[in-house]
């Protein structure tokens, strides 16, 4: 009879997976042995051998490789640990996911609880920028009065309008960093749904007896 894996055991199961990357090893005229992802200098003149993820070699390269294979070297080692850098790192966060998620309903329960909190906030400053808005129409529709009828506009009135000005710029940053906010929120909930259907359509079986 097959039976998958629990979640949590898948979890640790993704961790638990090797990280793949070739690295790079000389030994210089002293002796000495250099691992790394570039050549150093004291080995411009020496053999070169590539190793995979277990320090078992994988290829010799001779003592006298042109610079350009040489460059194509190191840049093939840093392509792959970039490559297997990104792997772990994705590993993390699938087992951060399926640690925290029993089920897509789950998922779906805390994008609704946020969004709606952020949605909240986001209606709670558009409705300041409506009425800061209104102030700012209402002094500058005064400071009209006062140029048609030729008289000087008031000190504080001319501070209101420059205050409200103020208000009405920073709350309309702060209302698009609010709706940034909630559309990378809504995205990242339905990355995670997605990932997450990959993650249990996916789990390893084992065989029970």
């Amino acid at each position: 009879m097959l039976e998958r894996y629990s979640l949590p055991l898948f979890a640790l199961f993704l961790l638990s997976l090797p990280v793949h990357a070739k690295s790079i090893k000389c030994v210089d005229s002293k002796g000495t042995t250099h691992y790394g992802d570039t050549i150093p200098q004291e080995c411009a003149d020496r053999p070169v051998s590539e190793l995979d993820d277990k320090g078992v070699p994988l290829k010799e390269n001779p003592a006298n490789m042109t610079p350009e294979e040489r460059r194509a070297m190191e840049l093939e080692v840093q392509k792959e640990a970039s490559e297997a850098q990104k792997n772990m790192e994705q590993g993390r966060r699938d087992s951060a996911l399926l640690g925290t998620y029993s089920s897509e309903a789950e998922i779906d329960m805390a994008r609704n609880r946020n969004v709606q909190q952020l949605s909240l906030s986001l209606g709670n400053v558009e409705s300041r920028l409506k009425a800061a808005k209104d102030k700012l129409d209402q002094y500058s529709a005064q400071a009209g009065n006062y140029a048609r009828s030729n008289k000087p506009v008031p000190a504080d009135l001319s501070q209101n309008i420059a205050a409200a000005k103020k208000e009405y710029s920073d709350l309309s940053v702060e209302r698009a960093q609010k709706q940034q906010d909630l559309d990378a929120m809504k995205a990242k909930y339905d990355a995670d749904r997605k990932r997450y259907r990959e993650l249990t359509q996916k789990q390893p079986e084992k065989q029970q007896p």
